[in-house]
């Protein structure tokens, strides 16, 4: 689901946004079902004992559902963050790897690592927080891999530092595919379908009941309303860890940059 638009919104805005959406939906199909359910099910307590066993089971499968899908979100968030920081480590290994190479290669390899970095943290981070797949730093690690295929050891020494260079590079190449490769990775739509569906089934339940008070009916309608909303909203604010108001930062490759290529 593309939310892009609602990300300019603050987000205690949203969240106050989306749980007044629900609420307002549940007191709404309460107050237009309400004579319609009286008239068939008849005066309180009418069918409350029978409806209150098929909403505390609709209840118990709709919680366990949002709870797998907020888990499952939640671990593929802390998945995300974990590679961005291997990324980040892995291209701090390289830099100190290349560093040990004799000039011009020294001078020019870890020049096209400065470039690099800051082309990720100024231009490609902002790229994919709007959910664009950033290609060009792929020609630009293509370049460096030129130069760092065009160097010959000399000796012994130089081999070693060499072959840790390769063995870096490579690990780091592996490492942002997989980044790219997640950063429109979201909630599938089939889902959100459940999600919905199963919201709007709970609710239904919830107007079927016939209670006397019917501000203590609107008052339970409307609390249920913003627990359902703010439950979607939690899955809204995990979905698409790149982007949003809860979104994986540039902050490892900023640190990298500051504390070893600056």
């Amino acid at each position: 689901m593309n939310l892009s638009p609602f990300y300019s919104i603050p987000p205690f805005l949203f969240f106050v946004l989306v749980i007044a959406v629900f609420a307002g939906v549940s007191i709404g199909g309460f107050l237009i079902t309400r004579k319609f359910v009286e008239k068939w099910l008849g005066a309180p307590p009418a069918q409350n004992e029978v409806i209150s066993y098929y909403i505390a089971a609709t209840g118990v499968v709709y919680g366990i559902t949002l709870g797998l899908i907020a888990v499952g979100l939640w671990e593929h968030y802390m998945g995300i963050t974990k590679t961005v920081e291997d990324e980040a480590s892995t291209l701090s290994e390289l830099y100190r790897n290349v560093r040990g190479y004799r000039e011009p290669y020294k001078t020019k390899l870890t020049g096209e690592l400065k470039k690099y970095t800051q082309y990720i943290i100024d231009e490609a981070w902002p790229k994919m927080e709007r959910g664009i797949v950033p290609l060009e730093g792929v020609k630009m690690m293509t370049v460096f891999q030129a130069t760092l295929y065009e160097f010959e050891p000399q000796s012994e020494g130089q081999k070693i530092i060499h072959n840790a260079g390769l063995m870096s590079y490579n690990k780091y190449v592996h490492i942002r595919q997989q980044r790219l490769e997640l950063v429109n990775k979201g909630v599938p739509y089939m889902i959100w379908w459940i999600v919905f569906f199963g919201a709007l089934i709970n609710l239904m339940l919830s107007w079927l009941f016939v209670v006397k008070n019917k501000s203590l009916h609107i008052l339970m309608n409307g609390l249920l309303g913003a627990l359902i909303g703010a439950l979607v909203f939690m899955i809204i604010v995990l979905d698409f860890p790149f982007r949003g108001w809860f979104r994986v930062s540039a902050e490892p490759f900023e640190m990298v940059y500051q504390l070893l290529m600056n």
